[in-house]
């Protein structure tokens, strides 16, 4: 896979015009830092109704998620779980592993499962979906599917909450820097999270 160079303002122009023409009927981003949804927001005609980004409680984005927020556009977290076959797709692929905390088992996440009587996913979720952001679990698993639907059927305290976000570790804990995809470094937009 090889990154398109063109920078997103052009690329915005284009989804303008599927939109004029009834081709689609909302524009998406995804994976924008601040700097570029703001960028996007200043040149934008029709303003972007969402923007997908990486979201865990390793990597909470709060400044992104707050920006996003303050100007009506919805937030989806992927991989709010953490993406535990991430080394094994990297591996599959033949790109380089690395060492990653699982996050479904972080003893703070374990201790908030066990007084709720849920599963770490479903903190993990509820986390998210009481923030107001919208995640996308990754499962192929019919149990786990079922079980991740639990997490509409309860609620965090604040004191849960505060706990999760104790487990931000900013830039630290993205899972998913993209460098591994080959040219993503001569792209103009590069390094993405600044």
């Amino acid at each position: 896979m090889t990154p398109v160079k063109t920078r997103e303002t052009r690329i915005l122009e284009k989804m303008e015009e599927q939109v004029d023409a009834g081709r689609t009927k909302a524009i998406g981003l995804s994976n924008f830092n601040k700097r570029q949804v703001e960028k996007v927001l200043k040149n934008a005609r029709i303003k972007p109704a969402s923007l997908q980004v990486e979201l865990h409680v390793l990597l909470q984005q709060k400044e992104l998620v707050e920006f996003c927020q303050s100007n009506g556009i919805v937030v989806v977290a992927y991989s709010p779980l953490g993406s535990p076959g991430f080394n094994n797709f990297m591996q599959k692929h033949g790109f380089p592993t690395r060492e990653m905390p699982n996050i479904l088992q972080q003893p703070a996440v374990q201790k908030i499962a066990d007084k709720h009587k849920k599963a770490t996913g479903q903190i993990l979720l509820r986390f998210w979906i009481e923030q107001n952001v919208v995640v996308i679990p990754k499962s192929t698993n019919p149990e786990r599917l079922k079980q991740n639907m639990g997490a509409l059927s309860f609620s965090l305290d604040s004191d849960d909450i505060e706990q999760l976000k104790a487990l931000d570790m900013g830039e630290e804990g993205r899972i998913f820097n993209m460098d591994f995809l080959k040219g993503m470094k001569d792209h103009p937009e590069y390094p993405f999270v600044k």
